[in-house]
């Protein structure tokens, strides 16, 4: 996962016949390698809660290396949280599948996870936090659900950071008084993305009510923000709210102007012409997990939504170990002093993954930054000198 190699095991079985060791054993410290469905077992049989502390051990390294002030929003951390499928068949099921039935009457099977993120706007690389699986608890009838999911998971959060103050970024299915009391009854903020079709009574609201606004010109567009302070989130639980609505004006070489609405957001947090910018952007940053965490790792490489494995629970393990492959390289791109010199010289993502991959299957090395060296060198780069 590490290498989004899907024939490693051979070629380091080659290596180790030819060298007596291979890369597995220089890089990662695996002596004996296991073979494909004694993999499976040892992966399905481990617990998915004993990776939690790996999570947690990536970002306490981090921030001792004074990596996580580049993510500190108004003194807090911006968590964007978000679900995601990893596995769907109308064939193949285990008992922790989500069923649906499907309008031919076809019972479609499927994994889902509920992924959360440290995110910037600023920073192009993204940090995730342990996952927490959506299931069937029972095997047969009684599904989960993305809210369930995350009603357990952020008390954890919380417990394994506890000096961490968290700002949560979510979709609109999580503007709910249950889900806002939850949040500001441990003294956290929430930017929750809202729509009209969950929100009637607040943009009814929002439509006829006082606001104040700032622009923020951007060359040919211009970001025009209104907010509205103290808007009821519904009819029922008096909870208030200040509704942040974002327009993108565009002007062509006409001078005629166009304006497309840029998003609905609520918040807890004090918007004014100071912050309104800032805040939006944190609010927009929530795509990230979208955009820089669900599509790279179904689409670069990853394999996210292939059947690694699905007798015994250990497709969300496969899952976690995904993640982790590309928390790790998230980390590299962020830290290592040699890994950006690398993608430079190979011009794009793929392409350094690509060759780096075949590095791996065919030359033996006896550690990572060797590897990274000869690669340099063999694309004519200097390596960077490294005090």
């Amino acid at each position: 996962m590490f290498y989004k190699s899907t024939d490693m095991i051979k070629f380091q079985t080659l290596l180790k016949t030819k060298h007596n060791r291979c890369n597995l054993e220089t890089q990662f410290g695996i002596v004996k390698i296991p073979k494909d469905n004694q993999m499976r077992a040892l992966i399905g049989a481990i617990d998915h809660r004993q990776f939690s502390p790996v999570f947690k051990t990536y970002l306490n390294r981090l921030q001792r290396g004074n990596h996580l002030k580049k993510y500190q929003f108004q003194g807090k951390y911006l968590a964007a949280l978000d679900a995601t499928t990893y596995y769907q068949s109308d064939a193949i099921s285990c008992p922790c599948c989500l069923t649906r039935e499907k309008r031919n009457g076809v019972i479609g099977y499927s994994h889902k996870a509920l992924q959360p993120i440290i995110c910037h706007p600023d920073q192009k690389q993204i940090l995730p936090l342990m996952p927490e699986a959506i299931k069937n608890s029972d095997g047969s009838k009684k599904q989960d659900c993305e809210i369930n999911a995350a009603k357990r998971l952020l008390p954890q959060i919380r417990s394994q950071h506890p000096r961490m103050d968290f700002i949560w970024l979510v979709d609109s299915l999580y503007a709910t008084a249950p889900f806002i009391t939850e949040i500001t009854s441990h003294h956290e903020d929430y930017i929750i993305r809202a729509k009209k079709g969950d929100h009637p009574h607040l943009f009814n609201h929002i439509e006829k009510a006082d606001y104040e606004s700032h622009k923020l010109n951007q060359g040919k567009t211009t970001l025009s923000i209104r907010w509205y302070k103290d808007a009821p989130l519904n009819k029922s639980s008096g909870i208030t709210v200040t509704a942040i609505r974002a327009f993108v004006i565009s002007t062509d070489r006409y001078g005629k102007k166009t304006s497309t609405i840029a998003g609905v957001w609520i918040t807890n947090l004090d918007v004014n012409v100071n912050t309104a910018i800032e805040i939006t952007r944190a609010a927009r940053a929530r795509w990230k997990i979208e955009n820089e965490c669900f599509n790279a790792v179904k689409n670069q490489g990853y394999n996210l939504t292939h059947n690694w494995g699905h007798v015994n629970g250990e497709s969300f393990n496969f899952y976690i170990l995904i993640m982790l492959a590309f928390y790790i390289h998230q980390i590299l791109e962020l830290t290592d002093p040699l890994f950006p010199h690398c993608r430079k010289a190979a011009r794009t993502h793929h392409a350094l993954w690509v060759d780096l991959s075949a590095l791996f299957r065919w030359f033996l090395f006896e550690s990572w930054e060797q590897m990274l060296y000869y690669f340099l060198q063999e694309n004519g780069h200097d390596p960077p000198v490294i005090i």
